[in-house]
Formats: structure tokens, sequence, C-alpha cells
């Protein structure tokens, strides 16, 4: 197995959220066999903190990309899919035969709810002429809320089982096997779907009304 070189992209706003939890896992197992990884915060080059010439040549210089970002309103949040036009626009040719995969995540446990997000990876490599690698969803990341995968015990071995088999295919430039999904899958009965659910709408409200959103009923668009 050759050496490559990969990015991985932190979509979230968040620094220290679930999606960089699961970036610093892929990187760390992506050193122990023998190649090279970075992350970079997607936000910071949406918030103009960077410049994205330097986000263009990291690009360019990495063989495999990868895009890790939580599920917002069914798909991609904003800035994501900001950068992703902006690749398109200006590095359509650059990035052509690159390999490219994309890790989703969101709080409820049911995945299919991540297919849109996997798919708009999926269009995009399409688009720039990358070879589509597959996409990894994970229910439940707001369970973890950005803890490292080491000081999750069990449940934390089992994904990291999860992204150490995909690495395997990556770095071979092979599709990401089913087994990694199933792997890293959250197993819970349907009957503590709804209660789980509740949980995390309540979670979800707090949230939102600790950082001044009291009236998160208000439907704005309908104004």
């Amino acid at each position: 197995m050759s050496t490559a070189k990969l990015l991985l992209l932190n979509g979230s706003p968040r620094k220290k959220g679930t999606s960089y939890s699961f970036s610093r896992t892929i990187k760390k197992l992506v050193e122990d066999a023998g190649s090279i990884a970075e992350i970079i915060h997607l936000i910071d080059y949406f918030d103009g903190k960077a410049k994205f010439d330097t986000l263009k040549d990291s690009l360019l210089k990495s063989d495999v990309i990868a895009l890790v970002s939580p599920l917002y309103s069914d798909t991609l949040p904003y800035f994501n899919i900001w950068m992703l036009e902006k690749l398109v626009s200006e590095c359509k040719d650059d990035l052509k035969g690159k390999n490219f995969f994309a890790v989703g995540q969101c709080g409820f446990p049911d995945i299919t709810r991540i297919e849109p997000l996997l798919d708009a990876g999926r269009f995009f490599a399409e688009d720039m002429g990358m070879k589509w690698l597959g996409g990894l969803a994970y229910g439940g990341g707001a369970m973890i809320n950005g803890t490292l995968l080491e000081d999750l015990g069990e449940r934390g071995k089992r994904i990291t089982s999860g992204f150490e088999m995909a690495v395997q295919n990556i770095l071979r430039g092979e599709r990401i096997s089913p087994k990694s999904q199933e792997t890293i899958t959250l197993k819970i009965p349907r009957t503590l779907y709804w209660p789980l659910i509740v949980y995390l709408n309540t979670k979800i409200k707090k949230l939102a009304k600790e950082n001044g959103n009291v009236d998160y009923g208000r439907k704005v668009y309908l104004e």
C-alpha cells in the first residue's frame, strides 16, 4: 500500500464537535497505516478567517479528500454547500481524478436521514470528475457530543473499528465496504425510538433557548 495524503474537511461549525471527533480518529487511523492526514475546518474559510488559496493548495496536494459533516435541516450545513459550489466554479479541472468520500452524522438514530447528505457528496464528486469511494452515516451523533472515541468505551471502539475498515479500503482506492457501515451503526430497539426522539427534541429546544432563540416555533418564512 503506497503512502497517500488525505485531507479531512470538518464540515461542522463546531471545531470540537462530533464531526471533529470522527475526523480526528480517521486521521489517526490513516497515520497508523503509514500515510498522511490533515484536518481543516471549513467554517474558517466561510468566515474569511483563512484564505481560500491556502485551502486550494491543500486540496491540490492531497490524494484523497473527505467531507465529515453534521446533518442540518436534512442536508449539508449552508457553508459546506457554499464551499462545494465554489470548488466546482474555481477548481473543477484541478481536482479531477482525486478520490473523495464523505461521513455524515445526525442526532437521530435513523441513518436514512443522512442519505441526502451523502448523495450531495456523490453528486459533487461525479461533477468534479473525482472518484467516489462511498460514504458512512452515523445516527446518534448528538449523544456523542464531541467526546473523543477513545473515551466512549465499547461504543467508541466499535465506531473506530468501522472507520478502520473504511480507511483500509480508502487507502487502496477502493469503495468503502458495507461492513464498515454495519459496524458503526447504532443498534437501538424500535421501542426506544420515541423516548429517545423526545429526549433529543427537548435537548435541542433547550440549546436553542440558551442561545437566545426563545420562539423556536415561529414560522418566519410565513411572515
